[in-house]
Formats: C-alpha cells, sequence, structure tokens
C-alpha cells in the first residue's frame, strides 16, 4: 500500500512539474471566455443584453415561444440558472412568460418588442465579434475549429453509457 502511495504521489509530481499551463484546456478556455467577454462589452457598448441573454433572446426571436425546458436544453443552460436569467430579463422586459396552449400546466417564454429591439442592435457587433474571434486562423481552419469546439461541449460525462 505504502508503496502504491509513494508510486502516485511521484505520478503527480512528475506530471506538476511538467505540466505546460499554457497548453491545458481549463486555461485556455478561460482566456478564450475573457477575451470574448472582453470584446463583447467594448464591440456592442452596452451592458442590457449579457452574452447568455443573448443566447437566450437570439433562440426566442428565431423559434418563437419556447417553455423553459426547451429553451434551457436550445441554450446548453441548467434549469436554475435559466430560471434565474429569465427572472432578470423579464423584469427588464426583455422577455415574457405565458400560459402554453400545449400544456396548462406549463409556461412558455417569449421574446418582447423590447427584447427584440435590444437583440437586433446587438446583431451586427455580435457577427463582427465572431468574425474577430475566429480571425487568427486561417478561413478553411474555421468550420473544423468550431466543429471541434462543439464535440468538447457536447460530449457527455466520462461516467455516462456510451452509444457503442
Amino acid at each position: 500500500m505504502a508503496a502504491d502511495k509513494g508510486m502516485k504521489t511521484s505520478s503527480a509530481t512528475d506530471i506538476a512539474r511538467d505540466w505546460q499551463l499554457e497548453g491545458g484546456v481549463g486555461f485556455l478556455l478561460r482566456l478564450l471566455e475573457a477575451r470574448y467577454d472582453g470584446l463583447y462589452q467594448s464591440m456592442t457598448r452596452q451592458s442590457d443584453i449579457t452574452p447568455r441573454q443573448f443566447g437566450v433572446l437570439m433562440a426566442l426571436y428565431q423559434l418563437g415561444p419556447l417553455t423553459p425546458s426547451v429553451l434551457a436544453d436550445r441554450i446548453s443552460c441548467d434549469r436554475n440558472t435559466l430560471s434565474e436569467m429569465l427572472k432578470r430579463m423579464v423584469a427588464r422586459r426583455l422577455g415574457s412568460k405565458k400560459d402554453n396552449p400545449d400544456d396548462r400546466r406549463s409556461l412558455q417564454v417569449q421574446i418582447t418588442a423590447k427584447g427584440e429591439e435590444a437583440l437586433l442592435a446587438v446583431i451586427p457587433a455580435a457577427a463582427e465579434l465572431q468574425n474577430i474571434m475566429l480571425a487568427p486562423l486561417r478561413k478553411e481552419d474555421r468550420a473544423h475549429f468550431l466543429k471541434c469546439l462543439l464535440a468538447i461541449a457536447k460530449a457527455p460525462p466520462p461516467d455516462a453509457p456510451s452509444d457503442i
């Protein structure tokens, strides 16, 4: 047992000694998120719609009224986080809730005129931001890069059963 513990310590020590922080996925994702957030704020020149709220408004604009469950799945957000975000957005009249005509036990969320106006005001800067973020990559690599990011983001947890 002591030998096993020593091997794990040695292995962890070796890994820590050789770790390249700049090559770590978590480190790079945090850098990427910080760059995106900073550029989003400076390019959109507003603080009314956060990047996550942009996703909510975009989904509602494109798909129409959605139940919170469907909306959460569409924007890859857990229901509790979405619920808190929707409270703030409804209070600011960017979105509204109404009875679901298909199921009276549930609600639907929809974009309001104010939400649509705010979204459309941000769209040109958001499109330009997409171009700026991808600019360091060759044009032929951009779609592949996005496909790789999506594969990582949508991968099942390591303990989930595989579809073999």
